[in-house]
């Protein structure tokens, strides 16, 4: 079972909460409930437990300082975050502390118990992962050749030993050689494991054929090869990665990353190692399955953590409904990120929040919500634009939908008045946009041609002549005034016979004497 901790000032939903999830069938156990931030981590820092659930507004200490006071000490404790819409700019900075996920309030035991089931199936496979990594250790450490290996692990890593330590330790071990070159091997895409250790192993077996290698190891998710940096020249050792790189695809039907360090002496590992990690870090840019050097990574590299672009038109096109124009900001967004190559979680960052910008101009926007953590998750730069501009396409697509039957709903208003108000000789654009529809003329105006085909003053004539000569034909004993009045042109039966001809070819009163007879 694993252990639970409620904080919450609401008691009503603490107490509510507490009652309804039903933890043992979600694996865990509710160990505490805490009415504010203060007693939460008052608690925690006595009595560690494996998940919290808090709300971010909180009194004393709310629960972005929880988090990452929590963080601080217990590193392994995942989050759930219980909050308000409007709360998510504050909440967004501790994504980074283990927080699995944010649920929207009011949440129902439902969507709680999901997350934390999700939380405990994690939590399990950590384990397992965990303890079948332990034993190993445990089993090596008995052999000098492993403790050699865990010394140069440790010694690249920059845990334990430092630069000075070489000297003693390199003699224990036999390590001779006066330069060394470091590669890091990264399996792209989901993998457990036992997929990390049949890599390396099939990794060392194939490269141990062409080069000496020194260490060969797993460091986290990544693989880790030491080897004489004198006897592996760049090109030649590409090229067998790549050879081996092809056959290993097709057999397992997995890719992998790697970065390969320059030739260093024993006292610049530490840096180089570090230099091999930027250089794998590229390729959230570069792509997976690919072999990079420190030439990869860029000189110019962006100096601060702040990333500037403007997305008000570009929100202004999603509202408006126009796909086109959205996709060609996306479109130069992206072309400027991949130029400056940000830090990938300060582009995460940015990302989230212009997400978070785009789902307020859906009417979807609660259940596009749940979608936000997966930013955080994609692992590659290629991913992310896409996530983000099949999001754009869709929401542009809804709302042009949506204008598309508000603005055929305005026009048939417009329509419809004219039809009631055909004798009114004041009737213009400007009145129905004023009076009636309480909107820009000119806005209308571009709106009916759009819509119509034609402006709305042609429209209207044309209504007026076509109700003239239905009066005409319906009555023969009409007078030309009277017809004039009936359709708006008040009393001005001159003004009326002149458009009468230009629209029919005969005058009025030519018109009435051929209906006549």
């Amino acid at each position: 079972m694993y252990s639970v901790l409620i904080a919450d000032d609401e008691l009503n939903i603490l107490e509510g909460i507490a009652a309804l999830v039903r933890w043992g069938e979600c694996g865990t156990e509710l160990t505490y409930k805490a009415h504010n931030g203060v007693m939460a981590y008052e608690w925690i820092r006595e009595n560690p437990v494996d998940i919290v659930i808090t709300d971010i507004k909180m009194p004393g200490m709310n629960g972005v300082e929880l988090i990452q006071k929590v963080h601080a000490i217990y590193p392994h404790i995942r989050f759930i975050v219980l909050s308000g819409y409007d709360e998510f700019e504050y909440a967004k900075g501790v994504m980074e502390y283990n927080v699995k996920h944010y649920l929207l309030k009011p949440s129902n035991e439902e969507k709680i118990e999901e997350a934390i089931k999700q939380i405990v199936e994690g939590l399990d496979e950590e384990k397992q992962k965990q303890e079948v990594y332990q034993e190993i250790q445990q089993s090596l450490h008995r052999v000098l050749p492993i403790a050699k290996e865990q010394f140069l692990k440790d010694y690249l890593t920059g845990k334990t030993y430092w630069p000075e330590d070489w000297e003693h330790y390199g003699k224990l071990f036999d390590l001779r050689e006066e330069t060394y070159r470091i590669l890091v091997f990264h399996l792209d895409d989901d993998h457990d494991i036992d997929e990390r250790f049949v890599l390396k192993e099939a990794l060392t077996n194939e490269l141990l054929k062409h080069h000496p290698i020194i260490l060969s190891t797993i460091t986290g998710e990544r693989i880790l090869l030491l080897i004489e940096g004198e006897a592996a020249g760049e090109r030649e050792l590409i090229e067998h990665i790549k050879e081996f790189r092809k056959e290993y695809s097709t057999y397992y039907r997995k890719t992998f990353t790697t970065a390969l360090s320059e030739p260093s002496t024993p006292e610049g590992l530490k840096e180089a190692y570090g230099e091999t990690i930027s250089c794998l870090s590229q390729s959230f840019y570069l792509g997976n399955n690919s072999i990079l050097t420190t030439r990869d990574v860029r000189d110019e590299a962006v100096s601060n953590d702040t990333l500037l672009f403007d997305h008000d038109e570009f929100l202004y096109m999603l509202k408006s409904g126009n796909v086109e124009e959205a996709e060609c900001h996306l479109r130069h967004f992206f072309i400027e990120i991949d130029e400056k190559r940000y830090p990938v979680n300060v582009l995460k960052s940015h990302c989230i929040e212009l997400f978070m910008l785009m789902i307020r101009q859906s009417q979807r926007m609660d259940d596009l919500l749940k979608d936000v953590m997966i930013v955080s998750n994609l692992d590659s730069f290629e991913e992310l634009r896409s996530f983000i501009e099949n999001a754009a396409r869709d929401i542009a697509g809804e709302r042009f939908q949506r204008n598309k039957v508000s603005q055929s709903s305005i026009i048939q208003r417009m329509m419809d008045y004219v039809d009631e108000h055909l004798s009114d000789p004041d009737l213009s654009l400007s009145q129905v946009a004023n009076d009636v529809l309480y909107m820009n003329s000119d806005y209308i105006g571009k709106l009916f041609k759009k819509e119509k085909g034609e402006k709305f003053s042609n429209y209207l004539l044309d209504k007026r002549i076509q109700k003239a000569v239905d009066l005409m034909e319906r009555s023969g004993e009409i007078k030309v005034f009277e017809v004039a009045e009936a359709v708006g042109f008040g009393n001005n039966p001159r003004y009326f016979g002149q458009v009468f001809k230009k629209y029919v070819g005969v005058t009025p009163k030519e018109y009435l004497n051929k209906e006549q007879v």
